[in-house]
């Protein structure tokens, strides 16, 4: 456990382990076969105050920082991946409701999503070049959408969703709205994923989709935010190093010499992954830097998932295997997220030769 935990958040991530290993990670395998997340594991979420990790203790959240958050997604990631993926969305747009000027819309929202309501966000799509997929025109006070949100996530699950929009003069444009088809809202047709099917990921169609002042939670500039969104995407997910941390529990059950072995090395590829997440927390991140963190945890997982498959043998080709299913969510986050620099940094790594020193 990280030495700048508190013992407070320490207890907190003792439960988190608990609620993943006999919650989580036994039911994981009925999720990851079914078509929509379970209510019994965001309930067990929801007991630990979970839902308000980002949350101000004085609204009734938890007020983790950073790096807690971060442990706490790790640890539901190596128990449920699905869980995991959609609620770890949920906390940016909790962060964007807690902080926004528009006191109506936290006033409304805010209470209910540091409880028990689950929140979604659509804005992968603005990190793509050319003409805007999503954008946004100003009416009176407000703003028409027109286009698509190709990838959010828990639709039909989520109360609420936070969507970002271009403007013509290239700012972005982020809307709360609801988790329901509307006048000028649209979902399509559920993607059929390789893993993580029971997300319930779908594209957001928009056409002259009004949003009212009432449901802005802020504008912001374009070119300040890409530029720290750069360094964000090419973070090390926590949510890949929760399957690296199962991989090696599930390996240690049928390779026990192997698993002492790979500990140690894990570790390490963990650990700095987690201080290049530290440095671009505090603004002091180089990004090859990040990104090669990135890339190297990313291997890591693979490696660690594709040993768990070699030693369960045959029985790792079962649809519901825990081996197949992390070993499937591993390649998942290779792309999930990818950006210029995380993309250049995993092809870097791939084509150097075993031998050679990474």
């Amino acid at each position: 456990m990280p030495s700048n935990i508190s013992t407070e958040h320490q207890d907190l991530l003792h439960l988190v382990d608990q609620l993943a290993d006999e919650v989580l990670f036994p039911a994981a395998a009925e999720v990851d076969g079914g078509t929509e997340l379970s209510a019994t594991n965001f309930a067990g979420l929801a007991e630990l105050g979970l839902y308000g990790l980002v949350a101000a203790r004085s609204v009734g959240g938890l007020g983790c920082p950073p790096a807690v958050v971060r442990a706490v997604l790790r640890r539901l990631a190596s128990g449920c991946g699905a869980t995991a993926f959609a609620f770890a969305q949920h906390h940016g747009t909790l962060g964007a409701v807690c902080s926004t000027d528009n006191q109506e819309l936290q006033q409304r929202w805010q209470p209910a999503l540091v409880k028990n309501d689950l929140a979604g966000i659509g804005y992968a799509h603005v990190r793509r070049g050319g003409p805007p997929v999503l954008s946004a025109a100003p009416v009176g006070d407000g703003w028409v959408f027109n286009g698509s949100a190709p990838w959010v996530t828990s639709w039909g699950f989520a109360s609420a969703f936070g969507i970002a929009a271009k403007s013509p003069d290239g700012d972005l444009v982020w809307a709360l709205i609801p988790g329901h088809e509307v006048e000028g809202l649209q979902a399509g047709s559920r993607f059929d994923l390789m893993v993580f099917g029971a997300t319930q990921t779908v594209p957001l169609h928009f056409e002259n989709y009004r949003v009212g002042v009432e449901d802005v939670l802020s504008v912001a500039d374009g070119e300040a935010w890409t530029a720290r969104d750069r360094f964000l995407a090419a973070r090390p997910s926590p949510l890949a190093a929760g399957i690296g941390d199962r991989a090696l529990v599930l390996l240690a059950e049928k390779e026990p010499g192997m698993a002492q072995e790979l500990e140690p090395w894990w570790n390490a590829v963990a650990d700095d992954a987690e201080a290049q997440s530290v440095q671009v927390d505090e603004g002091t991140a180089d990004i090859e830097s990040v990104a090669a963190a990135r890339a190297e945890l990313l291997s890591a997982v693979q490696r660690l998932t594709t040993a768990v498959v070699a030693a369960c043998g045959g029985s790792a080709m079962e649809q519901r295997h825990p081996a197949q299913r992390l070993a499937r969510e591993a390649l998942f986050y290779v792309v999930q997220a990818q950006s210029a620099d995380g993309r250049a940094a995993s092809l870097r790594l791939l084509g150097k030769p075993e031998n050679e020193e990474r």
